[in-house]
């Protein structure tokens, strides 16, 4: 049965948000009103294109009303909005929500998770308002549109035209992941809206609201154009299929500007999931920061599924690491990584592993692969110069494709290249143990007598 219902009111926006939730490994459909019950019995994201644009508000919230009855229950519901807000986003949002609500008890708290920003496709919010390349909606040419002129890109003023939904705004501002979903869970107001101004916003918007989910049971609606609301199912630890092969494992354990650069350009092109670990902080043995790393990273490796990346990143006040620091850092991110590993092996079994491994920095490199127990890396050859693509002999990953690359190597697209290549040798890996598995359980499924 369907997991996610994605409500879309244009074919474009439709397909371009179920491409993410494919990129996710899972099963998805773009189907019209008519097919979405018939959809959910067979994928596991329903993307229902109401084409209801240019719809009156009142039949916009019908078809909205009538496909979530349709595919109820799901475990949720995505509002696709317009990256600029054009339609009837006021009042197809008021629909979903209320049909939420009225399929869910009474004590659970229902509300929308509105991020109206796509930062890759220019689209930030800021102060409650959109803005298209840094200029607010109303002073764009979106201000002439023949169909939605937009007279204003405050984002609560938009809604108010279709829906007196109450409406609160979380700023955009550096917090712990525990006060941002705090602001989250705050009041009791239908819409929370928040600011984004980058890709790293969305993630841990993302992250937040699927903490407050379990810790109050909040239902969310999902209102975005796509990111957030793909983002809040990977964190809801939304997968297609049972016994997903775990996602890959980057390590950005060179300090170096340009590491910094491509893992960026990284975080521009999909969905990464970054956990950060303070250079200076691990290097204090009384503080117990390396304990809390290792958990994060283990709940991401088991959260997300191949082909999706996690990645563990060094920072440091003002992006320099002391010296001290430095010299500790191999050890102590290799140290992370086996005691994520071995975390994620006794909570979720072996196929929860990472089904591949990036590293960056030599000396990082090798300690990894020590302290994982790893006694032979099979070369295979470059992907681009001194980034070596291989497969790991031994340990927890034996069998795993594997690529180290010098912290001073590539162009802002190496980690990009590095982890496409890694993915590529991945996929394989998997549908050729795939193939083996079947061809020793079918015969037996066929009532043949085992080998």
């Amino acid at each position: 049965m369907a997991q996610v219902l994605v409500v879309a009111d244009d074919l474009t926006g439709a397909n371009a948000t179920g491409a993410r939730f494919a990129r996710a490994g899972m099963r998805v459909a773009t189907v019209t009103p008519e097919r979405v019950a018939a959809a959910a019995g067979e994928y596991d994201v329903v993307v229902a294109n109401l084409d209801s644009r240019h719809a009156s508000a009142e039949q916009a919230a019908d078809l909205v009303t009538d496909v979530i009855e349709a595919v109820w229950p799901v475990d949720l519901v995505v509002k696709r909005t317009d990256t600029t807000l054009r339609g009837n986003v006021g009042a197809e949002l008021e629909a979903a929500l209320t049909a939420v609500r009225e399929r869910v008890p009474d004590r659970v708290p229902v509300r929308a998770l509105m991020v109206p920003a796509f930062p890759a496709s220019g689209r930030t919010t800021v102060d409650g308002v959109q803005l298209l390349d840094g200029v607010p909606l109303e002073s764009t040419e979106l201000a002439g549109d023949p169909f939605f002129p937009m007279a204003t890109g405050r984002v609560a003023d938009i809604l108010a035209r279709q829906t007196s939904l109450a409406v609160r705004h979380v700023p955009d501002r550096q917090v712990t992941p525990a006060l941002l979903a705090a602001d989250l869970s705050a009041g009791d107001e239908p819409v929370v809206l928040c600011d984004a101004r980058d890709d790293r916003r969305l993630e841990d918007l993302a992250v937040a609201a699927a903490d407050v989910h379990r810790a109050d049971g909040t239902v969310w609606v999902a209102a975005d154009p796509g990111p957030t609301g793909a983002l809040l199912a990977y964190a809801l630890r939304l997968r297609g299929r049972s016994g997903e092969p775990g996602p890959l494992l980057a390590v950005a354990g060179s300090p170096t500007a340009l590491t910094r650069r491509q893992f960026a350009t990284l975080a521009r092109t999909g969905p990464a999931w970054f956990v950060d670990a303070d250079a200076v902080r691990l290097a204090d043995p009384e503080d117990d920061h390396a304990d809390e790393v290792v958990h994060t990273l283990a709940e991401r490796l088991i959260a997300v599924s191949f082909p999706e990346v996690v990645v563990l990143r060094v920072t440091a006040p003002g992006d320099a690491v002391p010296a001290d620091a430095g010299r500790a850092l191999p050890a102590r991110l290799a140290g992370l990584v086996a005691g994520a590993v071995h975390a994620v092996e006794a909570r979720a079994g072996s196929h929860a592993l990472p089904s591949g491994l990036f590293l960056t920095g030599g000396d990082v490199a090798s300690s990894v692969l020590e302290e994982l127990g790893v006694h032979a890396f099979e070369v295979g050859g470059e992907v681009v110069p001194l980034a070596v693509h291989g497969i790991l002999g031994g340990g927890p990953l034996d069998g795993a494709p594997v690529i180290s690359k010098g912290g001073l190597v590539g162009d802002d697209m190496a980690a990009v290249e590095c982890l496409g290549r890694l993915r590529r040798a991945a996929r394989a890996r998997l549908l050729r143990v795939h193939s083996e598995v079947s061809e020793h359980v079918l015969p037996y499924h066929r009532n043949d007598p085992p080998h």
